[in-house]
């Protein structure tokens, strides 16, 4: 005999569903994001109009996410996230060293379980590593 699934069972597999859709919507938003960001480049738009565009980026963490969910692969070296970084329009020159930040910020996303090293590249000092974005952990 076969037992109808239990309220929690269908609560949990609606909210895993909505889950997915929240990470879908992300991903929409950070390519949205880099779109607006190179439009208004492209157009040398006035700081009145990039006012409007407020993208939303509101410390290095979540943009470096922005910059992952917007890449076409998920997959970015740090200086390919710096790269994003400049098109999203994020304020890198207020770092002293970003690149710096940029691995900070992606050995915490690791150790969160957002992130994972697909390629492990480091030489002559220099990490050339490949990132992957998993998603945000919940």
């Amino acid at each position: 005999m076969v037992h109808p699934k239990s309220a929690v069972e269908v609560a949990r597999e609606e909210l895993a569903e909505m889950f997915r859709q929240r990470e879908e919507l992300e991903v929409k938003i950070a390519k949205k994001q880099r779109q607006a960001a190179a439009l208004a480049a492209l157009n040398d738009l006035s700081q009145e109009t990039d006012q409007l565009l407020d993208l939303g980026l509101t410390g290095l963490t979540d943009a470096c996410r922005s910059a992952f969910m917007a890449a076409r692969n998920g997959n970015l070296t740090p200086v390919e996230v710096r790269d994003r970084l400049r098109q999203l329009q994020f304020p890198i020159y207020e770092y002293k060293n970003v690149l710096a930040a940029i691995h900070t910020v992606l050995k915490r996303l690791e150790k969160q379980g957002e992130i994972k090293k697909r390629i492990h590249d480091v030489h002559d000092g220099r990490d050339e590593s490949v990132y992957e974005w998993l998603g945000r952990k919940r």
